[in-house]
């Protein structure tokens, strides 16, 4: 997500605080699905493998940027593709590493971030925001020249997963035009390399979705912005619920509970877009974790602070296997870089769920 306006309310207090959760996101590796409609939904019968994907590491596995060493932890535990974002707050301004320009143009193959990508196996998943920054200049140079094809020639095409179209297009009011300018702009370069998009969810608290009518406008534009990726799916943060205030298309703006929004949102977007490969985005932090601790203390009352966890490993087990069940190819978990330290929750839930289910 990009901007996003969270309304805290407890015990009577309320703060509004405006979120940049800068997403990207992530990661694509084609699957073999077998599907079958029952009733008016696709769901598939199985799959033959599943991308799990992470978008960044904690701050303590990344920080000596010692790519070795974390690309073979990723490795070790099924992780098998990297979205590098290393941004590490949000509130009340973005801080970053800053070692995002590691991954980008202009490059050389002998560069460690991509010597050490190589080799360890694990796959990249380009943010398409680095490299478009500004869609109108998409297509002003060569196609040689080009900074994707720049990229490709220094990470090696087997070691790219997908790249990102412009994140959460269609409700950011970045125009049709631009994202179709960008998908064309990939294909023109290599047909084959698959184009993720990612959708923000409905939340109730935004003006933006204060009724059905707005609500059913956002989601036709949902379709029609999707025909211009390969891979479509959703963010879904949904922990706690207080704070997150996550409807559904299926709700009628009404909050729903964790349990259900992962489905939901998947039972959607197999029914609106069947023909199109399904991604899932997860939530991989705490929301306290995008606050710098001082701001953090001094703005959120200690009572909502302490009720903010992170998902437990049920949790991270749950949203999972429901965005598997209905048929999706990759799961990104988002927010990971936030994360102090590799103790820190969910990390070892998540690396704990690539060992049971990634490659």
């Amino acid at each position: 997500m990009k901007f996003v306006d969270m309304c805290f309310s407890f015990f009577g207090t309320a703060l509004k605080i405006k979120c940049r959760c800068t997403e990207l996101v992530q990661s694509a590796h084609v699957v073999l699905v077998a599907l079958l409609t029952l009733g008016s939904v696709l769901w598939p019968t199985s799959v033959t493998a599943q991308e799990i994907v992470v978008a960044g590491s904690p701050v303590g596995s990344i920080s000596d940027r010692n790519y070795a060493r974390l690309f073979r932890e990723l490795r070790a535990n099924g992780i098998s593709t990297y979205f590098p974002t290393f941004q590490f707050q949000e509130v009340p301004r973005p801080k970053s590493l800053g070692f995002e320009t590691d991954f980008v143009a202009p490059c050389s193959p002998d560069d460690p971030a991509f010597q050490e990508l190589r080799k360890s196996g694990v796959r990249l998943l380009i943010p398409g925001e680095f490299v478009y920054p500004d869609p109108h200049h998409i297509g002003h140079m060569p196609p040689a020249e080009d900074p994707l094809t720049q990229i490709i020639s220094c990470a090696g095409r087997d070691a790219i997963a997908g790249i990102t179209n412009y994140d959460e297009a269609a409700f950011h009011g970045i125009s049709l035009d631009a994202v179709a300018a960008f998908y064309a702009r990939v294909k023109e370069i290599d047909p084959s390399l698959p184009v993720l998009m990612v959708h923000g969810p409905i939340i109730t608290d935004k003006r933006s979705f204060r009724s059905k009518r707005r609500i059913s406008a956002y989601l036709e534009k949902v379709t029609t912005y999707s025909e211009h990726a390969d891979i479509v799916g959703f963010d879904i943060y949904p922990i706690p619920a207080m704070v997150a205030k996550i409807a559904t298309p299926q709700s009628g703006g009404a909050q729903v509970t964790p349990d259900r929004v992962v489905q939901d949102y998947m039972a959607w977007i197999n029914q609106a877009l069947p023909n199109k490969r399904k991604l899932v985005v997860l939530q991989g932090f705490a929301y306290t974790n995008l606050y710098e601790a001082t701001f953090l203390k001094a703005n959120v009352p200690e009572a909502v602070r302490d009720a903010i966890k992170p998902p437990t490993p049920d949790e991270i087990a749950m949203m999972y296997n429901q965005a598997s069940a209905a048929g999706a190819e990759m799961v990104v978990f988002w927010g990971t870089s936030s994360l102090p330290d590799s103790s820190t929750a969910p990390w070892p839930a998540i690396l704990e769920l690539g060992r049971k289910h990634g490659p």
